[in-house]
C-alpha cells in the first residue's frame, strides 16, 4: 500500500555505498597510470623549456647584434644565459628543470649563439627523467631540434 505524498524514488544506501566502492577501486586502478603520465609530461615540459630557452637566445643573439653564452650549472639542474665578454649571468634568464629532470650530457664548452644566429660548438643536450630521456640537438647554423631517445 503506497501513501499518498510519499515518493519511493531514489538510491538506497546500499546502492550508494556499492557505486562509491566501484568508482573508488576504477580510480585506484588509474593511479599508477596518472603517475607514469605525469612524469612524462614533466620530462616533456622540460625539455620544451631548454628548446625555448635556447630559441630565445639565438634571438637575443640576432636581434642585440652580439653574441650570448649558454650555461648549464654541474648539477643539470638549471640554465642560464650569460655575456661572454664579462661572464655576468643573465639572471633573469635563469630556468629550474622540474622534478627528478636533469641535463646529464650537453657540450663541454658553453655554446655560443653568434649575431648571424649559427652556433659554437654544436651539440646535443641530453634531458633525462624517470619518464626517460630527449635530446634537444643545435646546429651549426643554429637550428634547435627535439629528439626522443
Amino acid at each position: 500500500m503506497r501513501l499518498p505524498g510519499k515518493s519511493r524514488s531514489g538510491f538506497t544506501v546500499v546502492e550508494l555505498v556499492l557505486v562509491l566502492a566501484a568508482v573508488l577501486t576504477a580510480a585506484s586502478a588509474a593511479l599508477p597510470a596518472m603517475d607514469g603520465l605525469h612524469k612524462q609530461w614533466t620530462l616533456l615540459g622540460a625539455t620544451r623549456l631548454l628548446e625555448q630557452s635556447l630559441q630565445w637566445g639565438r634571438m637575443h643573439a640576432i636581434a642585440s647584434n652580439s653574441d650570448l653564452a649558454f650555461e648549464v650549472d654541474a648539477g643539470g639542474k638549471q640554465f642560464s644565459w650569460k655575456d661572454p665578454r664579462t661572464g655576468e649571468t643573465y639572471e633573469a634568464s635563469r630556468r629550474h628543470l622540474p622534478g627528478d629532470v636533469r641535463v646529464v650530457s650537453y657540450p663541454r664548452r658553453p655554446l655560443r649563439f653568434f649575431p648571424r644566429g649559427n652556433a659554437v660548438p654544436a651539440g646535443t643536450f641530453t634531458l633525462q627523467g624517470d619518464a626517460g630521456s630527449y635530446r634537444v640537438i643545435v646546429s651549426p647554423a643554429g637550428r634547435i631540434r627535439v629528439e626522443k631517445n
